[in-house]
């Protein structure tokens, strides 16, 4: 068992502080140099001399130090390490010459080092961080196994690659046409832009592109390079439910003539797209571990259990568990909200939405492909935007996280929850009992807000609104920027506070397992053209069986249920199960209850 110090670099702040972790450790006051000034001014950390007894870590006024045992792997497994007290990556997943690879496990753990590796783009340093890298030190690490050619071949400059990156948001700032962008007007990129269904804004400025589309252009731009092995980095972020089984098909596609290596956080995309896949495992942050691979069932099966069979490795204290959504009996179907037809008219786009009720205790996901009306509707419940027709539900306490989130204050979290703490319909205590913990905040509490990463700010702004004790919770794509494992935390919670408060939810989200784990019913949303004006119709709620039908059928994907894990899996087009749901008209299959 090996022990590891980390130092979160972006946390440390020693101008600020008194040294705490120096002064309050007992190995220092031994007369030991456990905890010494590091050239750029801030602590290093021993690793040899450090006994474990954790003082440091809770001593820290900014949270900037984790001490860890490390049982996982061996130190001569280290792939690359950042610094003497920085990240470090253990084994590497094998790069296909043919097929999808998948890649999962939570944020801060080496997907993106591993990737990045992979494609050449990084040379790995073997844990000898303060000495020049080489492809051919690589190479002779992992003689005899498909990673020395891989990396020979990289040395050599023989082995072509591309990479769609996971952060597509500084797309926007590209001043050229989406065509350009791609690679111009030859055969591959047309074929690229119609695969990915951008043809038509080809001649169009990527400032105009919504985030969708940014991430569209971003996988068109990789389809058209020419290379033998692909890798994407999260390519479903932003696209709706629709949107994500298209590029599904268009990977299918590349991976039968090419190698792909797939990092994804919807389990359900990733369970249709790879053949196996690699676990990563670890602490946020700290280090990460990457398992040997196995089939993509088990992978995921795995992953939701936590255990480790062939490792005897636990990484999960609880397994996620999911569930078969039959109705609730009638007399527990008490009406909590109701509202009526609702109609928003804009000079290019009508929304029209039937007349619905939710129930005491219900959360409902809001479902559907972009562009239909789903955060047009959602705001229009929250007062955020008047309709043009109809009236919003009246005498009904709303709480209403927004899709997009803007942090401009230097305010903390800290600082945001002690101004709401003395407001009557804001509850700290279970702020501060239920909602941090169960969302990881503790670490990020007296962080400026505008200084977290997407995903700590999306659950700071989730913690907030189930904080305010409402009628009616709207949360507007709250699974954005979230691993997996954010995603399922979140969604038991939200089911779990609003049964426990007898509230109602309403939530709009594009993952399946998000979907499945919070939700009891759907509102569906579909593509209404009229009178030559694009539009949405929404209708519902639906049971989730109902629900999903209706989205699914449209789509032409049919879902069924892991006789081990209950969760949704999608079936392979044209297979024996897809053919028989598909004449039964069952697209999202439930077993009998």
């Amino acid at each position: 068992m090996g022990r590891i110090a980390i130092l979160l670099d972006d946390r440390c702040h020693p101008k600020e502080c008194q040294w705490e972790c120096q002064a309050y450790c007992p190995v220092v006051r031994m007369g030991q140099e456990c905890i010494v000034e590091g050239p750029t001014g801030k602590p290093v950390i021993s690793e040899t001399l450090c006994i474990g007894c954790g003082i440091c870590i809770h001593k820290c006024p900014f949270d900037a130090i984790k001490i860890l045992n490390t049982p996982q792997a061996s130190e001569s497994e280290i792939v690359h390490r950042y610094g003497y007290n920085g990240f470090r990556l253990y084994r590497l997943p094998v790069p296909p010459t043919r097929g999808i690879v998948g890649i999962l496990g939570p944020n801060g753990t080496g997907k993106s080092t591993a990737a990045r590796i992979l494609a050449g783009l990084e040379v790995p340093n073997l844990g000898n961080y303060d000495a020049p890298a080489s492809w051919e030190r690589a190479a002779a690490k992992y003689r005899g196994t498909a990673l020395q050619a891989h990396f020979q071949r990289l040395a050599r400059g023989e082995l072509r690659t591309a990479v769609k990156p996971q952060y597509i948001d500084r797309l926007s700032d590209e001043r050229v046409t989406v065509a350009e962008y791609v690679g111009g007007t030859g055969a591959r990129p047309r074929t690229a832009l119609e695969a990915v269904g951008l043809a038509s804004r080809a001649d169009d400025p990527m400032p105009s592109l919504s985030g969708g589309e940014l991430q569209l252009a971003a996988i068109a731009r990789t389809l058209a390079a020419e290379a033998d092995l692909y890798l994407f980095d999260e390519p479903s972020s932003y696209l709706d439910i629709v949107h994500r089984l298209e590029i599904a098909r268009v990977l299918h596609r590349l991976g039968t003539e090419h190698g792909v290596i797939v990092v994804e956080h919807d389990l359900a995309l990733l369970d249709y797209l790879a053949e196996k896949a690699h676990l990563f495992y670890g602490e946020e942050a700290a280090f990460g571990v990457v398992s040997h691979p196995m089939p993509m069932r088990s992978a995921v099966n795995t992953y939701l259990t936590g255990y480790l069979r062939d490792e005897n490795i636990r990484f999960r204290e609880t397994p996620v568990q999911f569930t078969a959504h039959p109705p609730k009996p009638a007399a527990l179907r008490a009406s909590r909200v109701v509202f009526g037809p609702l109609e928003k008219q804009f000079p290019s786009f009508r929304l029209r939405v039937g007349g619905g009720a939710l129930t005491k205790g219900e959360t409902v996901g809001v479902v559907g492909p972009n562009a239909t009306g789903k955060t047009t509707f959602v705001k229009m419940l929250a007062g955020a935007e008047p309709p043009t027709a109809g009236t919003p539900p009246e005498g009904v306490t709303v709480s209403y996280k927004p899709q997009y989130l803007h942090a401009t204050q230097p305010a903390s979290l800290r600082d945001r929850i002690t101004r709401l703490a003395n407001d009557p319909g804001f509850d700290a205590a279970a702020l501060e009992r239920e909602l941090v913990p169960a969302l990881r905040l503790d670490g990020v509490l007296d962080v400026a807000l505008p200084d977290l990463s997407g995903g700590e700010l999306q659950r700071a702004a989730v913690a907030l609104a189930l904080a305010r004790r409402s009628t009616l919770y709207l949360l507007d794509e709250p699974s954005a920027y979230l691993d997996s494992d954010e995603r399922m935390a979140m969604a038991r919670l939200v089911r779990r506070r609003v049964e426990r408060e007898g509230a109602t939810a309403l939530v709009a989200d594009h993952d399946v397992y998000f979907l499945d784990l919070a939700c009891d019913g759907l509102m569906v949303f579909q593509p209404n053209p009229s009178d030559g004006v694009p539009g949405g119709r929404g209708e519902g709620p639906f049971t989730m069986r109902e629900g999903m039908n209706r989205l699914l059928r449209g789509v032409e994907i049919t879902f069924r249920r892991d006789p081990e894990t209950l969760r949704p899996r999608i079936n392979q087009e044209n297979s024996v199960l897809d053919r028989e749901q598909r004449a039964q008209g069952e697209y999202y299959y439930e077993p009998a209850a």
